[in-house]
């Protein structure tokens, strides 16, 4: 799981001077339950009805078609979301620097494709080299 893998570099990520922290539009009460089940040292942080993904340009709206499909399953999309309207984020990953400029992206339409998180952290050892403390 994406965030049991995150969790494995965590001190490493803090040793660099940097911090992990996680936006999903879960609701707090999941997020919270989630953190204490696999006891994640970093913030699980709620994008409320997908505002910041917006933002972004991050938002997947389900086509009609899938969107009754999940229905059809007896989907909880809306429960665990608050998202009537069958959208969910685009899974990213940022390098952020202490001047608040992204210094690497990860972006991938295809939620199946993840960049490990060792690669990650080896480009946030990029960046800390560049500027030390982050």
């Amino acid at each position: 799981m994406e965030l049991e893998a995150l969790k494995e570099i965590d001190s490493e990520v803090q040793a660099l001077g940097a911090r992990i922290a996680v936006l999903t539009p879960e609701l707090e009460r999941y997020t919270r339950a989630l953190r204490k089940k696999l006891n994640l040292p970093f913030d699980i942080l709620t994008d409320l009805h997908l505002k910041t993904a917006e933002q972004f340009g991050l938002v997947f709206t389900f086509p009609n078609y899938l969107r009754d499909l999940y229905e059809s399953f007896g989907s909880t999309l809306n429960r665990f979301h608050h998202e009537s309207e069958y959208r969910l984020p685009i899974p990213a990953r940022y390098i952020v620097d202490s001047n608040n400029l992204i210094r690497a992206a990860d972006v991938n339409a295809d939620y199946t494709i993840r960049t490990e998180p060792s690669e990650t952290l080896r480009l946030l050892k990029e960046v800390a080299r560049t500027e030390p403390g982050l």
